[in-house]
């Protein structure tokens, strides 16, 4: 063997290795954002919002819906929003009995409505994809964080739909589309499949509380855009419970 012929080798598996970092995409995390971000997070219930920068940064037009965490709309509101004729005739024709049924009992709503029920969730924050874990009807949330499009329109709508992210500073942004129907408002307004998302995380610099905004657009159901604001505190040392829906709680 060549004498050089091992520092050749070495030179030859370091430009293999810097070529494989260079094939993924650029991520500018915020520092230690996996250890901030990660573990427990339950609801917030904040008379004033404590998230002001994140809801000075919404659209003007943007109408702010104040039902998260659990604060119910009565029948007939809508949050200043204006309703497509097919959505209010959806309503009227809405029979809130049969939620009780139970085949109806334990049907998952879509992450329009989850994400801002008042359970709590867990956080897992990798590289290239971020993982909510909920509480509420045992749901999961995969979010791409590796540089990828959203597939092709005519793919598979869940409940969860297709999330991709990006950091933008310490704020992550997360867009969603591909969403199924499902519940919008527990008044039996429901979105459509045609439903966009977009939201804005941020943690506080303490790292105890986790913030956020939802925007929407669905044309189908409602005129211009919605948003809701969110708010989470951190436990260490807790976890998520099994869900356990119950079909017959109705009764």
């Amino acid at each position: 063997m060549r004498p050089w012929s091992g520092a050749c080798s070495a030179w030859r598996w370091l430009a293999i290795a810097v070529a494989s970092l260079a094939a993924y995409p650029a991520h500018a995390q915020p520092p230690d954002f996996q250890d901030r971000w990660s573990g427990f997070w339950t609801v917030r219930f904040e008379r004033a919002p404590s998230g002001s920068e994140l809801i000075a940064q919404l659209p003007d037009d943007v109408v702010l819906i104040d039902d998260a965490g659990g604060g119910e709309l009565a029948a007939g509101e809508y949050g200043g929003l204006k309703l497509s004729a097919a959505a209010l005739a959806a309503v009227e024709n809405y029979d809130y009995a049969s939620e009780l049924l139970p085949e109806n009992a334990c049907e998952a709503p879509s992450v329009a409505f989850y994400m801002q029920a008042p359970f709590p969730l867990e956080l897992y924050a990798g590289r290239d994809l971020i993982v909510f874990r909920m509480e509420y009807f045992d749901l999961y949330r995969v979010i791409f964080m590796d540089g990828r499009a959203h597939p092709p329109a005519d793919a598979p709508h869940t409940l969860s739909g297709h999330s991709v992210g990006h950091w933008e500073g310490d704020t992550l942004v997360v867009d969603t589309t591909h969403i199924a129907p499902g519940t919008f408002m527990n008044n039996g307004f429901d979105h459509s499949r045609d439903l966009h998302l977009t939201e804005r995380f941020r943690l506080s610099e303490d790292g105890a509380t986790l913030r956020a905004t939802q925007v929407y657009q669905d044309p189908a159901t409602f005129s211009g855009r919605a948003a809701r604001y969110l708010a989470w505190s951190k436990r260490p040392g807790e976890y998520v419970l099994p869900y356990d829906c119950d079909p017959n709680y109705g009764a």
